[in-house]
């Protein structure tokens, strides 16, 4: 009997020295070097759950010219929620693979202002929803304990659908459009760098 347990113990300790360690990371992201966002990762040093906040914008602007007025209004958001697993290459070095389901929504709106006497006012909207799927390729490089730097690529497919919206005052003609179509690749904007705190 003690014999099959130092065997057992012989056998398990290994597992238990191996055993994954908590963690969580949150950090920033940068895409295409002009969009940001926020990143909160919560599991283990072998797998985690990755939370991801994108290109959160606004903009209202107002251009004025001589005969014309434009007032352009914008907002828009992409939401990314996935998994990834982790092996290391070297002490300092990660490799990380996975997926995410991501949800983009953008909204315009251009009004035209024609201070002419043709008066040729126009409005335009538009409203766009995009659910999409990613899988995840990247490495983490540990600068210490607790800071890391990560870049991935995301290559990915996903639907757009929508409608653009137009009217003309002139003549009150009114336009509809639907915009949809499905969009897959791997792009610049596909490629993302990281600056994590791990703890």
């Amino acid at each position: 009997m003690k014999k099959l347990l130092i065997i057992t113990l012989s056998l398990t300790l290994p597992l238990f020295l191996n055993a994954q360690v908590k963690q969580k990371e949150v950090g920033l992201l940068f895409s295409n070097l002009d969009n940001f966002g926020l990143t909160y990762k919560t599991g283990t040093n072998k797998s985690m759950w990755r939370f991801n906040t994108l290109l959160l914008n606004g903009s209202n602007k107002i251009e004025i010219t001589d005969s014309l007025e434009t007032e352009s209004k914008g907002f828009g958001f992409s939401i990314q929620v996935g998994h990834e697993f982790r092996t290391n290459i070297s002490d300092n070095l990660e490799f990380r693979y996975g997926a995410d389901l991501s949800f983009t929504y953008n909204s315009s709106e251009y009004d035209y202002d024609d201070k002419t006497i043709d008066n040729h006012d126009q409005i335009s909207e538009r409203s766009i929803y995009e659910p999409g799927f990613n899988f995840v390729v990247g490495l983490n490089y540990k600068i210490n304990d607790h800071f890391i730097l990560g870049a991935e690529l995301l290559p990915s497919i996903s639907y757009k659908t929508g409608t653009e919206k137009g009217k003309n005052f002139w003549d009150e003609y009114l336009t509809e459009k639907d915009v949809s179509g499905f969009s897959y690749g791997l792009s610049n904007s596909s490629a993302r760098l990281s600056l994590i705190y791990r703890f």
